[in-house]
C-alpha cells in the first residue's frame, strides 16, 4: 500500500462503550433499615407491673354490698327447753350461713324485749367486707368478721335475756327498720331469730281471736294502729324459730301463720322467706 493508495477505512470495531451505563450497570443502592426501637427498662417494668395488677384485679373476690339486719329475741321462749326455740343454738346454726349466703356487708342488730324500741340493749353495726389493700386475704377477713358478727349477736341476746319478760316482735322489726337503706328499691335482708309469739304489755297474740279471716284482719288493724307499722316495704325477712310454739298444733299454727302473713306481707309489704327456718 502506498500513500497514493491508502488502505480503505472501514467502520470502527464495534464493542461496548467504556462509559455506557447500560453496559456497566451500577449496583442498586442499599435500602436504609429502620433502627430497632428498644423500650426503656423503666417502661418494661411498668408494663409488667400493670399486667400483674390486672391479674390481681381479675382474681379478687367480688365485693359484697348487701345491707343486712339481725334481730334476736331474748324473751322467755328463747330458752333451751321443750317450750322454747333455743335462740342461742339458732344463732350458731344459721347466722354465719345467712351472712355468707346473702353476701352481707353493712350489718346492723336489734333486740326483741318487752319494749323493743326503748330497750337499752345494742351493739354496733359491722362492715363485713371492708376496703383494704390485701385483696388476697379478703375471704379470710370476711370469715373473721362473720365470727365477730356472731359474737355481737350473742352479746345482744344475753342483754335481752336480762330484761323484763316480754316479746315485742313488732318493736324489734321497727328498730331494725331504722337501719334500712333509703330509697324504694334499696335491698335489705333481715334475719329474725324469734318464734314471733308477740307478748308485750299492750298486746298478747295468744289471747287474740285468729279463727277467721275477718277476725285476723281486725286484729292486725288494732295491732298496727297501737304499735305502728315498721318501714320494711320491699325488705326480705328470713325468720328462724318461727311458730315453734305451735309445732304440735296444726290448726293453731295455721291461724298464727295467717296472721303474720297478713301483717308482714300484706300490711308491711315485706317478703317472707323460709330458707333458714
Amino acid at each position: 500500500m502506498t500513500a497514493d493508495n491508502p488502505a480503505p477505512q472501514g467502520p470502527a470495531p464495534q464493542g461496548p462503550a467504556l462509559h455506557d451505563p447500560a453496559a456497566h450497570p451500577r449496583p442498586a443502592p442499599r435500602r436504609a433499615t429502620a433502627p430497632r426501637r428498644v423500650l426503656p427498662a423503666a417502661l418494661v417494668l411498668a408494663l409488667a407491673a400493670a399486667g400483674t395488677a390486672c391479674d390481681a384485679m381479675s382474681n379478687e373476690p367480688e365485693r359484697y354490698s348487701q345491707a343486712c339486719g339481725v334481730v334476736v329475741d331474748g324473751s322467755g321462749s328463747a330458752v333451751d327447753a321443750k317450750t322454747g326455740f333455743d335462740a342461742e343454738a339458732k344463732l350458731e346454726a344459721r347466722l354465719d350461713t345467712f351472712l355468707k349466703d346473702r353476701k352481707c356487708r353493712k350489718t346492723s342488730f336489734a333486740p326483741i324485749t318487752k319494749v323493743s324500741m326503748a330497750s337499752k340493749c345494742q351493739v354496733s353495726p359491722l362492715d363485713l367486707d371492708p376496703d383494704g389493700s390485701k385483696t388476697s386475704d379478703r375471704d379470710r377477713t370476711r370469715k373473721a368478721l362473720r365470727t365477730v358478727a356472731l359474737s355481737s349477736a350473742h352479746k345482744l341476746l344475753e342483754c335481752a335475756k336480762k330484761q323484763e319478760p316480754g316479746s315485742d316482735v313488732l318493736g324489734g322489726l321497727s328498730r331494725i327498720a331504722l337501719t334500712k337503706p333509703s330509697g324504694d328499691d334499696a335491698s335489705f335482708d333481715v334475719l329474725v331469730v324469734s318464734d314471733f309469739d308477740q307478748g308485750d304489755p299492750d298486746f298478747r297474740l295468744g289471747r287474740q281471736d285468729l279463727s277467721t279471716e275477718a277476725s285476723r284482719e281486725k286484729t292486725a288493724d288494732d295491732f298496727l294502729k297501737s304499735h305502728g307499722t315498721p318501714e320494711l316495704s320491699g325488705a326480705d325477712i328470713y325468720p328462724v324459730g318461727y311458730g315453734m310454739k305451735y309445732h304440735t298444733d296444726t290448726s293453731r299454727y295455721e291461724q298464727f301463720n295467717a296472721f303474720w302473713t297478713e301483717v308482714l306481707e300484706r300490711r308491711m309489704k315485706a317478703h317472707v322467706h323460709t330458707d333458714y327456718r
